[in-house]
C-alpha cells in the first residue's frame, strides 16, 4: 500500500483524534497555562486551527467528485505553520520588547504564513477574505500615486510584515485572541450541549406548544430554531438540527418545499440575535465595549421578541392565508415525555451554570470552561439514569471532535479578519470611509443608517457573520457615533445586518441549507426567506433610532417602546401578508404597514398615530373581510336558488 492510500484510508480517523486533541487543547491551554503569554496562546492556536483547517478542506472541492487532496503539499504547508509559529513563542518577549526589530528570515516566515492563512481561509469559507486581504495590499502600494482623501504615504514590506507577523496586531491580533480564547471555549460548550439531545427536544417543545394550530409544523419551525438558537448561534447548523425534521413534516403536510424551506432558513438566521448564547459575534460585542455579557443578553433580549415576532406574524398570515394544515394530533409530543430529568437537565444545567458564573463577574472563558464541564457531568448523570453509560464516552468524543473542527473551520477566518483590521488602520481606510459617511449623511441620521447598511450588506452576501460584523465594526462605528448613534444599538445594528446575510441572495448559506433538505430551488427559498423576515430588515434602523428597543433607557421608556414595536412588528407583518382581495383590501394593508413604521419610532406622537392607524386600519380589514364573506355566502345562496 502506497502512502496516498494509505492516508486516503485513515484520513477520517486521523481527523476525528485531531478535532479531540484540538478541543482538549482549546479547553486547558488557556485555562491552566497562565504564565504563557498572550501571543503563545494565540501562535498554538494559530498552528493547530489552520493544520487541521488544511486537511479537513482540500485544495480542490468540486461538488459531486472526491475532493482533490495534495498530502505532500498540506504537509509541507503545516511545517511551515508549525516553524512560524514555533519561531513567534520563542521570540515572544523580543516581540513586545522590540516592535519592528523582525530579520529577514522572520519576514520569510511570516510572509509564508500570511500567504498559507489566506489559502485556509479560501478553502473553508471561498476567495472573498484572501481578495480583500490582496486589495488592501494593492492599495498600499498604489495609495501613494492618489491624490486627496486616498493618498497616504508610501509604506515598505518590512514595516507592514513586521506589524503583521512581528508584532501582537495582524496575524496575532486582538480576533485571533478572541478566537484563541472564548470563541474556541463557546464553540466546544456549544458541541457538548448539542451532544445531550437539546435539537429533539426543542422540537418537541415546539410541537406540543404550536403543533395543533392552523400552520402549526411552520409554527413550531420557527418556535423550536428559535430554542435551538438560543445555545447555537449558527444559522447552518440551526437549520440542519432542527430542518431536518420540520421540513419533511411540512412537506409531508402539503406545504410547498420552497416555503418550507425558507420558514426554516429565516427563522433559524434569527438564532444569532437569541439569548442565552446567540452567536460569536455577542462575544465579540461584550469584549469590543468592555461590557459584561450579561448586559449584551438583556440589550438583545428585545430585539430579538421583535425579530420573532415579525417572523412568527409572517408565518402566521402566511400559512392562514394559504389554509396550511396543522399537524395530526397523534404526531404532537405529550407534555409529559419532554418535561423529564432526562430530556431537559442537560439543556437547564449547563446553562444557568454559564449563566450564573457570567452573573457574578468571571470572565467569558472562565464561565465557558465550567460551563463545558458541567455539561460533560449532566451527560453522564443522564445516561446513568437512561442506562446507556456505555454510550457516553463516544458522546463526548464525538462532541468534542465536532467541536475542534468546527474551531479549525472558523479560525482561518477570524486570523485572516484580525490582518484586515490591522491592515485598515495601517492604512487609515476607517476615518477615510467616516469622512465620507459624515459628508454624504451629514446631520441626517436616516442617509448615515442606508450608506452605513451597504458594506456590510455586501460583506454578507460573500461573507460569514464573524468577518461581516468585524469589518464592520471597525469601519462603521465610530462614524455613526459621531452623529448621536448609541454605540450598543450601533453594535446590534452590524450583527443584524451580518446575520441576515444567511437568507439574502446571492450566497444565503442559510437558505441553501434548507434547500438542500427541501429539496427546493434555493433561489426562491431565499427570496420566499427575504419576504417572511421582511420586518427583520427594517428593525435594524430603529435600533438606531430608538435605543430604547435594545434596552438603553429607562425602564418605562423601554417598556412603552417594547410594547408599540410589538404592535408595529405584527402590523408590518400583516401589511405584508394580510388578507383581503380588491383595492380597498391593499390599502388597508398599506395602512397597516404604515402605522406599523410609525409605532418603531422614539417620538410619542408619531407612535401615538401609528396606534390609531393600526385600529383603523384593523376595524376597516374586519369590515372588507366580512363584506367579502357577506358577498360570498350570497353568491352561494343564489346558485342554490338557481339549482332549486
Amino acid at each position: 500500500m502506497n502512502v496516498r492510500n494509505f492516508l486516503n484510508k485513515h484520513m477520517n480517523h486521523f481527523l476525528f483524534w485531531s478535532g479531540i486533541v484540538f478541543s482538549l487543547t482549546q479547553l486547558i491551554v488557556p485555562m491552566f497555562f497562565q504564565n504563557l503569554l498572550d501571543i503563545q496562546v494565540r501562535a498554538l492556536h494559530v498552528t493547530l486551527g489552520v493544520s487541521i483547517a488544511l486537511l479537513c478542506f482540500p485544495f480542490r472541492q468540486r461538488e459531486g467528485q472526491e475532493h482533490e487532496r495534495s498530502f505532500i503539499w498540506d504537509v509541507f504547508l503545516i511545517a511551515v505553520i508549525v516553524l512560524a509559529c514555533f519561531n513567534v513563542v520563542v521570540k515572544a518577549l523580543d516581540i513586545y520588547m522590540k516592535p519592528g526589530g523582525a530579520t529577514s528570515l522572520d519576514l520569510l516566515l511570516g510572509t509564508a504564513l500570511l500567504i498559507i492563512v489566506l489559502e485556509a481561509a479560501r478553502r473553508t469559507v471561498g476567495a472573498a477574505i484572501p481578495i480583500l486581504v490582496a486589495m488592501l495590499f494593492v492599495y498600499i502600494y498604489v495609495a501613494p500615486y492618489l491624490g486627496g482623501l486616498w493618498k497616504i504615504r508610501g509604506l515598505s514590506f518590512n514595516f507592514i510584515m513586521n506589524s503583521v507577523y512581528y508584532s501582537p496586531l495582524g496575524l496575532f491580533g486582538s480576533v485571533t485572541g478572541m478566537s484563541a480564547t472564548f470563541i474556541a471555549m463557546f464553540i466546544i460548550f456549544g458541541s457538548l450541549l448539542s451532544a445531550t439531545g437539546g435539537g429533539k427536544t426543542f422540537i418537541d417543545l415546539a410541537l406540543a406548544l404550536t403543533g395543533r394550530f392552523v400552520g402549526g409544523p411552520a409554527k413550531a419551525a420557527v418556535i423550536s430554531s428559535a430554542l435551538f438558537g438560543s445555545i447555537s448561534g449558527s444559522s447552518v447548523a440551526n437549520v440542519m438540527v432542527t430542518g431536518s425534521y420540520t421540513i419533511p413534516l411540512m412537506k409531508r403536510l402539503g406545504y410547498k418545499p420552497e416555503f418550507a424551506g425558507a420558514v426554516e432558513a429565516i427563522a433559524s438566521t434569527g438564532g444569532g440575535i437569541t439569548p442565552p448564547i446567540m452567536s460569536i459575534t455577542a462575544f465579540m460585542m461584550a469584549e469590543f465595549l468592555n461590557i459584561s455579557y450579561m448586559n449584551i443578553i438583556g440589550y438583545a433580549l428585545l430585539p430579538c421578541i421583535l425579530f420573532y415576532t415579525g417572523v412568527f406574524s409572517g408565518v402566521h398570515f402566511q400559512t392562514k392565508r394559504r389554509g396550511l394544515s396543522a399537524v395530526p394530533e397523534d404526531e404532537i409530543p405529550k407534555w409529559k415525555d419532554i418535561l423529564t430529568f432526562e430530556r431537559m437537565a442537560g439543556l437547564v444545567i449547563p446553562t444557568v451554570v454559564l449563566l450564573y458564573l457570567i452573573g457574578t463577574g468571571q470572565p467569558l472563558l472562565k464561565a465557558g470552561f465550567y460551563a463545558s464541564v458541567s455539561s460533560i457531568v449532566v451527560l453522564v448523570l443522564s445516561d446513568l439514569l437512561k442506562k446507556k453509560i456505555k454510550e457516553t464516552p463516544r458522546k463526548v468524543l464525538d462532541a468534542l471532535s465536532e467541536a475542534g473542527a468546527d474551531v479549525a473551520r472558523i479560525a482561518p477566518i477570524l486570523i485572516s479578519v484580525s490582518v484586515l483590521v490591522n491592515l485598515i488602520g495601517i492604512t487609515g481606510i476607517a476615518p477615510k470611509i467616516s469622512g465620507l459617511i459624515l459628508k454624504y449623511g451629514g446631520s441626517n441620521i436616516f442617509i448615515a443608517l442606508l450608506v452605513a447598511t451597504i458594506v456590510p450588506f455586501l460583506l454578507g452576501t460573500s461573507l460569514p457573520v464573524v468577518p461581516t460584523y468585524v469589518l464592520s465594526v471597525s469601519i462603521l462605528v465610530p462614524p455613526l457615533m459621531k452623529i448621536g448613534i448609541d454605540q450598543v444599538a450601533a453594535h446590534l445594528f452590524f450583527i443584524y445586518w451580518a446575520i441576515l446575510g444567511g437568507v439574502t441572495p446571492p450566497t444565503c448559506t442559510a437558505a441553501v441549507a434548507a434547500a438542500s433538505i427541501s429539496k427546493g430551488n434555493w433561489v426562491k427559498t431565499g427570496l420566499n426567506a427575504v419576504k417572511l423576515g421582511a420586518v427583520a430588515f427594517i428593525l435594524p434602523y430603529f435600533f438606531a433610532l430608538n435605543p430604547s428597543l435594545v434596552g438603553r433607557g429607562s425602564a418605562g421608556a423601554i417598556l412603552s417602546h417594547g410594547l408599540t414595536g410589538f404592535v408595529g412588528a405584527i402590523a408590518i407583518a400583516y401589511g405584508f401578508f394580510g388578507f383581503g382581495k380588491g383595492v380597498m383590501a391593499i390599502l388597508s394593508r398599506v395602512l397597516f404597514f404604515v402605522s406599523g413604521i410609525l409605532l418603531l419610532f422614539p417620538d410619542v406622537k408619531l407612535s401615538a398615530a401609528g396606534m390609531v392607524g393600526v385600529v383603523i386600519a384593523f376595524v376597516w380589514n374586519k369590515y372588507i373581510l366580512k363584506q367579502e364573506r357577506s358577498s360570498l355566502n350570497g353568491g352561494v345562496r343564489v346558485e342554490k336558488n338557481n339549482e332549486a
